[in-house]
């Protein structure tokens, strides 16, 4: 992905997890945004990521599967 469009499109692809409330949704979607924000602006994405809902991290991969920020630098969540 080159633009931001494109990443909030590509965000907006995924559907929203069984039992996960609107807000936490909305939430989490704001929350990969940021992080494509900051990588799409060359920019090191600095506030915790501790989601717990595998469709964010997902988020934050490319559609070729890498993540776009250090996969050390989060909490991920074990389903």
């Amino acid at each position: 992905m080159k633009s931001l469009a494109e990443a909030q499109q590509y965000i907006n692809s995924f559907s929203k997890p069984e039992g996960y409330s609107d807000y936490a949704w909305n939430r989490a979607k704001s929350m990969a945004y940021e992080v494509w924000f900051s990588y799409l602006n060359g920019r090191i994405f600095r506030k915790q990521i501790n989601f717990f809902c595998n469709e964010f991290y997902e988020m934050i991969r490319t559609p070729e599967g890498e993540y776009i920020v250090p996969e050390n630098s989060f909490k991920r969540f074990a389903a």
